[in-house]
């Protein structure tokens, strides 16, 4: 070997030392490392199950001490754990535990991201970590409930069930013990009958009738009937009070109102200085409660002046008859009234009269919110009764913006007829605008038509305020919508920029029309008008006979096209939704009057409008719930015929429909009526008190049920703190998720409201209760409850 291959050789181990050296020295120190990283992670792994462990502990002492979001770590407080916040230094490791809140799905599943809020489950992230010799960490999640006890409160037998209280529900034994909606064993609509109780008037026939119902059973409902069909009546009005939840019902005249002397008690009471006698008509009348829960009758009148006066029934002081001009004959007070006026400014203190054609006066009347609309010859105005507690006999109520042009023409028999109407910018005593009605009698279709505006009824559809108009006869069209939101500010005297049906304001006129039959020679007009409460239906009386259908369903969803649900106007008439009765109910002539119920049901009175053998029933009732195909389901033969109806639902759901007849004996007529079904439409059942012995959390309720198409079932719950160590005599407070009383749970299963705010609705609590609500818009069918089961635990 050469000296030069030895010293090769020397270079090349050389070189191989150098790479091979240091890899073999940092795999040994790494060996080294890492057995002491696997100690450190042992030990680690140790004080996370510890601290596991020390969480299910403090949990199983209660959940108040476990349940508050943060971050925390385990501490030994005497003899058990508890959580103290922040993190913790043990040894070479730093510990912390972080509380947070957990949301389910609708299905009750765990979500990350959106979902409910479950207030009996927790979430709880563990982390150990350390930094010697590199920094790392251990960590689990953990999930906890309240259910630790998992005490349960069950209903699923029928004898369960029984010790709850039922309102219009019934349990039964079918299927091991459930509950369902009542059976329906009140009067049905369309199995109409008269109650045996009738009430009598004074003067008439009357004219109009108005009603509402009390929002309890204990208080009678109120009945105001216009009784004055002449200005040589004696009595204006009269008001009734009919007794709720009572079969039959019961009426007691309150008083009347009336300003003919020899009615009165003693000369001395009869009003004087009022600009006013008791020479007039009624036309229509309506009610308005004020802010201070004073009530008021308004009566629409023939007066020039005074279209509507308001009498005082009840001044809301309790025991009180100062609402009585004469307490000894109970005669009401007048309070005030409404000028129908055109101004000549924009200022109120210079008015223009304004006067219907042939002395009507205000046709219609209609009161929504606190504003009463009315309609007189051909205009509709709009009435403030925000203040009228303010207003006297000499200070009127005040009108808003200014006139509203309508379609239509008052008319006058004769021979020959006539018809007339303001033209814009008239006034007083000029009317310009007029024309020739159909017939000298008036007649259209069959009906006496009189005024150009039989019936007018408001509807708010989201921020906008519309009202519906029948318009009657010698023109066309039969209906109209007039948009009423915004009263003008300015140019309230110049009526072609300010309410006119051309060049006013579309928040301020009439937007839309639609003619029933635009065939040449057709007859008809349109008697009363009823609008859904979405806007989206106008249900519409008219005459009848050759021309017209009795009964229209016009589509309004478009308030500037109105129409036929479907079919055509242009002499084909409407494919869906009409009713027109085959011989004899045909033959009704429906007069200024209609009730809608639920959209199911529609009651239509008037009179036989034809001397023949047949005889038409004056009260009929048409099955609406199929809205393209309205039919006859019922009705009551009354030859005297009917003037007006209203409708009212009493606090307990029972129906009523008041009627005033055509005659001068017993004319306030009374039907009962109901869902026509085997089931009523509402009920629900309350449950007995559950007393858990101590205050405890309501976790969560699941239910067995069955809800067939068109019903449904919901629920709400109360909980509540014993008092004097009982639950007798506690009051209950029902809520739904969002711990009021507007609110429901519809869903099978869900996580209860905790709120423990020391009044109203409490969870935590100790006194328990649930309430089921029933409801079906199919009589056939009803919801099912089969079982309710609530968790409950410390």
């Amino acid at each position: 070997m050469s000296l030069g291959q030895s010293l090769v050789e020397l270079l090349i181990a050389i070189g191989l030392a150098a790479i091979l050296l240091p890899a073999l020295l940092t795999g040994f120190v790494t060996s080294r490392e890492g057995k002491v990283g696997d100690n450190i992670r042992v030990q680690a792994s140790s004080v996370l199950k510890e601290t596991e462990e020390a969480t299910r502990s403090i949990r199983e002492k209660g959940w108040p001490a476990f349940a508050t979001n943060g971050t925390f770590y385990p501490t030994i407080t005497g003899s058990a754990w508890s959580l103290a916040a922040g993190t913790e230094t043990v040894g070479a490791f730093t510990r912390q535990l972080v509380v947070s809140d957990v949301y389910r799905n609708e299905a009750g599943i765990i979500v990350s991201s959106g979902g409910t809020l479950d207030p009996s489950t927790k979430k709880v992230d563990i982390t150990v970590s350390w930094s010697e010799p590199v920094a790392d960490s251990v960590s689990s999640s953990m999930y906890f409930t309240r259910y630790l006890d998992n005490l349960s409160y069950i209903h699923t037998t029928q004898t369960e069930f029984d010790t709850g209280a039922k309102t219009k529900t019934a349990t039964t034994n079918a299927a091991g013990g459930e509950v369902v909606l009542g059976d329906n064993t009140k009067a049905k609509w369309c199995s109409p009958t008269f109650a045996s109780s009738t009430i009598d008037l004074p003067d008439g026939p009357p004219v109009a009738v108005a009603a509402t119902a009390s929002a309890t059973t204990s208080l009678p409902n109120d009945v105001f009937v216009a009784t004055a069909p002449y200005a040589t009546s004696s009595v204006k009005l009269a008001y009734v009070q009919v007794t709720a939840n009572t079969d039959p019902p019961a009426s007691t005249t309150q008083g009347t109102f009336t300003l003919d002397p020899p009615r009165f008690s003693d000369p001395g009471l009869v009003p004087s200085g009022i600009g006013l006698d008791n020479s007039f008509a009624t036309n229509d009348v309506k009610y308005y409660k004020s802010s201070s829960n004073k009530v008021y009758a308004l009566l629409a009148t023939n007066l020039p002046n005074k279209e509507v006066i308001a009498i005082l029934v009840d001044d809301a002081n309790i025991g009180s008859s100062s609402e009585y001009q004469d307490p000894t004959n109970k005669i009401f007070k007048y309070h005030t009234f409404f000028n129908t006026r055109r101004y000549a400014s924009n200022s109120s203190s210079t008015p223009n009269q304004d006067q219907a054609p042939f002395g009507y006066g205000a046709s219609s009347l209609a009161v929504y919110g606190n504003r009463a609309y009315i309609a007189s010859g051909g205009f509709l105005y709009v009435i403030d009764l925000s203040n009228i507690d303010s207003k006297t006999t000499s200070s009127g109520l005040d009108m808003f913006g200014c006139r509203i042009q309508l379609d239509g023409y008052d008319c006058q028999a004769g021979s020959p007829g006539s018809a007339r109407k303001y033209s814009l910018g008239q006034t007083g005593t000029s009317w310009g605008d007029s024309t020739s009605p159909i017939h000298n009698d008036c007649s259209d279709g069959g009906n006496i038509e009189l005024y150009a505006t039989n019936d007018i009824f408001p509807v708010l559809v989201g921020a906008n305020t519309y009202v519906y108009v029948a318009i009657g006869g010698v023109t066309n069209p039969e209906f109209a919508i007039v948009n009423v939101t915004t009263v003008p500010s300015t140019n309230r005297s110049d009526d072609n920029s300010c309410g006119a049906i051309s060049g006013g304001d579309t928040t301020w006129k009439r937007i839309s029309t639609y003619d029933f039959n635009t065939a040449s020679g057709t007859e008809e007009a349109a008697n009363s008008v009823y609008a859904k409460s979405d806007g989206t239906r106008a249900y519409i009386s008219s005459n009848g006979g050759a021309s017209s259908k009795q009964f229209y369903i016009l589509n309004t969803s478009n308030k500037n096209s109105p129409s036929f649900l479907s079919g055509s106007n242009n002499g084909t008439g409407p494919s869906t939704g009409f009713y027109n009765g085959s011989n004899p109910q045909g033959e009704l002539y429906p007069r200024r009057s209609l009730t809608v119920l639920n959209g199911q049901r529609v009651v239509l009175v008037g009179k036989d409008g034809t001397a023949n053998a047949n005889d038409a029933h004056e009260y009929q009732v048409l099955d609406s719930s199929n809205e393209a195909t309205p039919n006859f389901c019922g009705s009551v033969n009354f030859d005297e015929g009917f003037n007006d109806l209203t409708s009212v639902t009493e606090a307990d759901l029972d129906n009523f429909v008041y009627m005033v007849a055509n005659n001068t004996v017993n004319e306030l007529k009374i039907i009962q009526g109901g869902p026509d079904g085997l089931y009523v439409d509402y009920g629900y059942i309350e449950s007995a008190t559950l007393d858990a012995g101590y205050n405890t959390a309501f976790n969560r309720f699941s239910v067995t049920s069955t809800t067939p198409a068109s019903t449904a079932l919901k629920y709400q719950f109360a909980s509540a703190d014993a008092v004097s160590g009982s639950c007798t005599g506690v009051t209950y407070n029902f809520a739904g998720p969002d711990g009021t009383s507007s609110s429901y749970y519809a869903t099978t299963s869900a996580a209860l409201l905790l709120d423990d705010n020391g009044s109203g609705y409490e969870n935590p609590g100790r006194c328990f209760k649930y309430k089921a609500i029933f409801e079906t818009t199919d009589f056939n069918q009803t919801p099912v409850l089969n079982d309710m089961t609530v968790n409950y635990s410390p």
